[in-house]
């Protein structure tokens, strides 16, 4: 689901959530990186602990385990530094989301403000096409009055 979202920001037309969905990528690759290196250390350890058991087995029981508690440390660092991670995504998450409500809430007023103008112009319009008919209609009043008292209607 991560991805998805990584993907969709990717794609975004704005430059600043595209920017932090790359950067995210770029962390969450260091990331399996580093999950993949400790691993394949633990198998190494592992498999020389292996190997040391058959030529000295005291010294490898003891070196096995020192090896399993620098081993768990160590993924208890990742599992810190993944968590650390996942929170620190949330974060800028939020942030984003914050920052589209914003723009949304931006548009809809400005949308909101354009409909209102465009609404007094329409009413200023009508009322002057009224006036000016009212206008004709009066200048018509005078001139049926004064062939009137010309007598030619």
């Amino acid at each position: 689901m991560i991805e998805l979202t990584a993907r969709w920001d990717q794609c975004s037309t704005d430059r600043d959530t595209r920017k932090l969905a790359w950067e995210k990528a770029a962390e969450l690759e260091l990331d399996g990186k580093r999950v993949r290196d400790d691993s394949m250390r633990g198998l190494v350890w592992q498999w020389e602990e292996e190997e040391g058991e058959g030529s000295n087995i005291g010294a490898g029981r003891q070196r096995k385990r020192t090896k399993k508690q620098s081993l768990g440390k160590s993924v208890d660092k990742i599992l810190a530094e993944c968590t650390e991670g996942m929170e620190k995504d949330e974060k800028n998450l939020r942030e984003i989301e914050e920052r589209q409500e914003e723009k949304h809430e931006d548009l809809m007023h400005a949308f909101l403000a354009l409909t209102d103008e465009i609404r007094e112009s329409s009413a200023r319009q009508a009322h002057d096409a009224y006036l000016e008919r009212e206008a004709r209609k009066d200048e018509l009043v005078l001139i049926l009055q004064a062939l009137r008292k010309d007598n030619e209607i």
